[in-house]
């Protein structure tokens, strides 16, 4: 006898699918605890500065554990894991034999340069490496349980419907826009009112300030969350056209509403993000999205009521005309200003050279790459153009992907990941499913575009929104059950194991290095502990080379400090104090040399102590001479110190560059700036006019012309009226900035002058000055002007 037929339970308007999500195996009278702990999993960390602290990973670690316990606890039933999580799970085993122990022939033997590398920074230190492949084993440890627990998510995920999951990110990203759009309405520069990111200066940046400390990772959140509402959205409007319930065709609306609402909040935030990158990429992936969403669907139901389908064309239309008013008044906000930048070549070339350069690290680990973490320490020595920026990380994924996991380790997951997405675009199911969720995969497409050019993968703000999608986004065939039990063994011990080791590796991590510093300084932590997880750290070298100089070992400093200044030769602290150690011990060649290298790689003008040093070693100013740096950058950061603290002995350095280089702007200006400190009037307004005459789009021409004019015996006002005017009608300075400081000055002219005939153009060019943008204290000193030409008219 034949079993009975069982009946199917598929509800009509569902898929199957439904199978699988949280709220067919939440029971009812329970809250549905597994939708709440992925959402903390997904918003959590973006909420939290952007996951960008380190404490966030084993507290992210506890939270997906907690999420796998309910999941592998509501049912008996096997949890589904896709063939996507071996690509999560070869990066985490990847990186952690980079941090694990390992033999030294093996060290050799697979990273012969990097193990060299170590070893010489070493030498004569008394300290031992970490015995793995990393140089920095706290970031790789660090690394390795972050990507254990995302991979955990990403599993998580898939037992869930990808609604929920989108949901989650369009909800995350909507909070983090609102939050940010808030903070702006108020006029507040800190996040949350209470943290302000050092990196970031509004009067500088005008991008959004959000949760997150970059703006270019908050929009990669935004990406994914554009692409999440424009989903769900379609999912709304194609289910709605074939159900009958009048009460159900109504929630749909409403739900479609919102989550059109999240959409257009979360694209203005990301287009006032001033994300060049990002933009780009919603420009690229955008049309195709929209090919999606109205691609044509099931057929509607004849219920009553219903809108004609002659009316879809009017409501696309509707929404393209809003999207563009959109667009049209956040770009007044700088959006396709910062957006056409990228024609500029030098811009495109600057962005992408740090990637060019940093192909050079391959060599030192070519089999298993230099490690998750490492190049903060080891691209110093190999940037060609350095400018004084610290690069915490390579911005572009793929390249950090071939340089810190090696060429075939980096590729695999490069080539995984890109079959990860082919795969879900092309098993997405049928019926009114298969739109929506493609719409939903171009949230992962834009935002590998936008990571072509940034790093916003590396924090959990935009990584864990990304891995809760693609989970629950993956494949329909090609997954592999694994019994409940069984999950919650493995899975739970590799969670808890993970957690371990993010708090193991806290105070070894990049962003706790100020920590230990402190902690050498108070002798809580001995030098050689430090150099064990550090040991191609310059910052830490030049600490304890000017440690041994304190202590007056010379040669332990000399060698510190010439460590530090090969991991980072344009490390000024690091050349001056292998000059001084170099001295005392009597190698007068070799302490020329550092201190020519250090004024060389000056970016700043020395502090007051290196300038009375520089006069005390160098008494005459013709001994210095030889020693300054033969490019006019350094030269004229040197100088800008030595004009304020001896302005005489600075003149004849001028005077020495003047025979070589005296047409050249920086030298004309120093000039200036020196006949004004030695009050020589009448040689500044020669040297002022001269340089005005070779650089006359140059702001500091003009300024330094009215300073000479101002500092005559009688000042000759009406002459300086005449230039800047004529400066500001010929548009010779274009910048916004440049050109309300020519106006202030010319403001402060008219007041001097005092005459009727003054005044009366001084207000007329008041209003257009109080119009421009500036920071705080160019506001100060406009309104400062403003009450002093409202005194002057009484």
């Amino acid at each position: 006898m034949s079993p009975p037929k069982i009946p199917s339970v598929v509800v009509r308007g569902l898929e199957p699918e439904a199978a699988v999500s949280s709220i067919a195996r939440d029971r009812p009278s329970q809250p549905p605890w597994s939708r709440i702990l992925l959402g903390l999993a997904v918003a959590g960390p973006a909420l939290w500065l952007g996951g960008v602290p380190s404490i966030v990973v084993p507290l992210f670690c506890a939270m997906v554990l907690a999420l796998w316990v309910r999941l592998c606890t509501r049912s008996e039933s096997p949890l589904r894991v896709p063939s996507g999580a071996y690509i999560g799970l070869f990066a985490a085993g990847l990186t952690l034999l980079q941090w694990m122990p390992l033999p030294l022939f093996l060290r050799e033997l697979m990273a012969p340069g990097l193990t060299a590398h170590v070893a010489a920074a070493l030498a004569g230190s008394g300290a031992t490496p970490w015995p793995g492949l990393s140089p920095v084993p706290g970031d790789s440890a660090l690394e390795a349980a972050r990507l254990l627990a995302l991979t955990a998510l990403f599993v998580a995920a898939a037992q869930m419907s990808w609604r929920i999951s989108a949901g989650m990110v369009a909800l995350a990203g909507s909070l983090v826009a609102l939050i940010g759009l808030t903070q702006a309405a108020f006029g507040v520069e800190a996040i949350y009112g209470l943290y302000q990111p050092l990196q970031v200066d509004p009067t500088v940046t005008p991008a959004l300030l959000t949760t997150f400390v970059n703006a270019n990772h908050q929009a990669g959140l935004f990406l994914l969350g554009i692409f999440s509402a424009g989903a769900l959205a379609v999912h709304m409007r194609m289910q709605g056209r074939t159900a009958t319930d009048p009460g159900l065709v109504g929630r749909l609306r409403e739900r479609r509403l919102a989550a059109l609402a999240a959409l257009a909040i979360q694209g203005a935030a990301l287009l006032l993000s001033l994300s060049r990158a990002a933009i780009v990429a919603l420009a690229v992936v955008a049309p195709v999205a929209l090919m999606f969403a109205w691609r044509k669907g099931p057929a509607p139901s004849s219920r009553s009521g219903r809108d004609p389908q002659d009316r879809l064309w009017l409501q696309r239309g509707a929404l393209a005309v809003g999207l563009g008013m959109l667009a049209l008044v956040v770009a007044r906000q700088g959006a396709w200003a910062e957006l056409a930048t990228l024609w500029h070549v030098d811009e495109a070339e600057t962005k992408f050279r740090i990637a060019s350069d940093a192909v050079a690290l391959i060599d030192l680990s070519p089999a298993l790459g230099v490690g998750r973490g490492a190049f903060l320490d080891l691209f110093p020595a190999v940037d060609s153009r350095p400018l004084g920026v610290v690069h915490t990380h390579l911005e572009s994924a793929p390249a950090a992907m071939l340089i810190e996991w090696g060429p075939l380790g980096g590729g695999l997951v490069a080539l995984g990941l890109l079959w990860w997405w082919i795969a879900a675009m092309y098993t997405t199911g049928s019926g009114r499913q298969v739109n929506a969720r493609r719409v939903a995969l171009c949230g992962p497409l834009a935002l590998a575009i936008h990571n072509l050019a940034d790093f916003n993968l590396e924090f959990l703000g935009v990584a864990a929104p990304l891995c809760a999608l693609a989970g629950s986004l993956s494949e329909r065939r090609g997954f592999v059950r694994a019994p409940a039990r069984a999950a919650l063994l493995v899975g739970g011990l590799v969670l808890a194991v993970a957690g371990s080791l993010a708090l193991w590796a806290q105070p070894y991590t990049w962003q706790n290095r100020s920590a230990g510093d402190e902690a050498i300084a108070s002798g809580d932590m001995s030098p050689e502990a430090a150099q064990r997880m550090r040991p191609l750290d310059a910052s830490l070298h030049i600490l304890l080379a000017q440690r041994a100089l304190e202590m007056e070992d010379w040669a332990q400093a000399r060698a510190r400090a010439t460590v530090a200044s090969e991991l980072q030769p344009a490390n000024s602290d690091a050349w001056l104090r292998r000059a001084h150690a170099a001295r005392e011990l009597g190698d007068a060649a070799e302490s020329a040399s550092a201190l020519a290298r250090t004024l060389a790689t000056m970016r700043h003008p020395p502090d007051l102590d290196l300038t009375r040093y520089l006069l005390v070693r160098y008494p005459n100013a013709e001994e210095l001479a030889p020693l300054m740096p033969k490019e006019l950058a350094p030269w004229a950061v040197v100088m800008e110190s030595l004009i304020a603290e001896a302005p005489a002995y600075a003149a004849i350095l001028a005077a020495a560059r003047s025979q070589v280089d005296g047409r050249e702007p920086p030298v004309l200006h120093m000039q200036v700036r020196l006949a004004l400190a030695l009050d020589n009037p009448s040689l500044a307004l020669h040297y002022a006019r001269l340089l005005r005459m070779l650089a006359p789009h140059e702001v500091h021409s003009h300024l330094l012309l009215a300073r000479a004019l101002e500092s005559q015996r009688v000042p000759r006002e009406r002459e300086l009226q005449h230039d800047l005017e004529e400066a500001l009608s010929q548009g010779l300075v274009t910048d916004p900035a440049q050109v309300a400081l020519l106006e202030e000055t010319l403001l402060g002219s008219f007041l001097r002058d005092g005459q009727p005939d003054v005044l009366a153009r001084a207000r007329e060019l008041l209003p257009r000055l109080l119009a421009r943008p500036g920071d705080r204290a160019a506001l100060q000193r406009r309104h400062a002007l403003e009450r002093a030409l409202a005194k002057a008219g009484r």
